[in-house]
């Protein structure tokens, strides 16, 4: 005799007298541009629709770093100077010295004009690290005690963009209708959000916190650390169609006379 499987449901149920099949999941997301400058604020607003009630459960955010993957590669031999002509064949993976790394680095920053959390060269690298380009590791790999072809030579290392687990920033949430503020002072973000890395990267609320339709919401970021890209924060909860002096009840009294 089979076990009827239990249905595990991942939705909250509607607050006593609401209509469940009048409420709707929603979001509303915050988009900041961190420039990477510690005690920079950005505050950005949010107005709640005319539809209906917004009830804010939970609050979660993510970054995009800005710094695109740069790939290298050792530099071509040279006497001096003056490269070597014709180029010898590239180096086995097993033959690259540090100092190779170093040099192929600078000269693709040079070449690109790429800077890396506010400063050039390779130093700047080093905060994060290095890595073999993914596209080649295996190949590179089980050919490391061989000369590699000039494609892969040349693509052979990747630079590791920022840490988005090492992001920290303090947020503010603000009813600005009401003037309710929800936390005595700025929030870090480790501590009430967790890390952007994928640990607790989002917290429910106390309590939900209900906006009214017309509602304006003010998030502040203060930023701390020297992190560059987009900052995305997320307020997670739902709609109440029908709710209060909506449209959308008012739409709903009018159907109901016509019956």
């Amino acid at each position: 005799m089979s076990t009827p499987v239990r249905q595990i449901s991942r939705t909250r149920p509607a607050p006593p007298g609401q209509n469940a099949r009048r409420t709707t999941p929603f979001d509303y997301a915050f988009r900041y541009e961190l420039t990477g400058v510690p005690g920079n604020v950005i505050n950005q607003i949010i107005t709640i629709s005319v539809e209906a009630t917004f009830t804010a459960i939970s609050i979660g955010y993510g970054v995009v770093p800005k710094v695109q993957p740069i790939f290298f590669g050792p530099p071509p031999l040279v006497q001096g100077e003056i490269p070597i002509i014709p180029p010898p064949p590239p180096k086995a993976l097993a033959a690259i010295t540090l100092e190779d790394v170093v040099q192929g680095l600078q000269r693709a920053l040079d070449n690109t004009f790429r800077t890396l959390r506010g400063e050039t060269g390779p130093e700047a690298v080093f905060r994060n690290g290095i890595k073999l380009n993914p596209d080649v590791v295996e190949f590179a790999l089980q050919n490391r005690n061989q000369s590699l072809p000039l494609d892969v030579s040349n693509r052979l290392f990747q630079v590791v963009g920022s840490p988005s687990d090492l992001i920290q920033f303090k947020y503010a949430l603000f009813d600005e209708g009401s003037g309710r503020e929800f936390q005595s002072e700025p929030i870090l973000n480790t501590a009430g959000l967790g890390s952007a890395g994928g640990e607790r990267p989002f917290r429910y609320f106390a309590q939900p916190i209900v906006f009214p339709p017309r509602a304006t919401i003010r998030m502040e970021i203060t930023e701390i650390s020297d992190f560059k890209g987009e900052l995305h924060v997320t307020l997670h909860g739902y709609k109440v169609l029908g709710g209060g002096s909506s449209p959308t009840a008012a739409a709903a009294r009018r159907a109901g006379r016509r019956r």
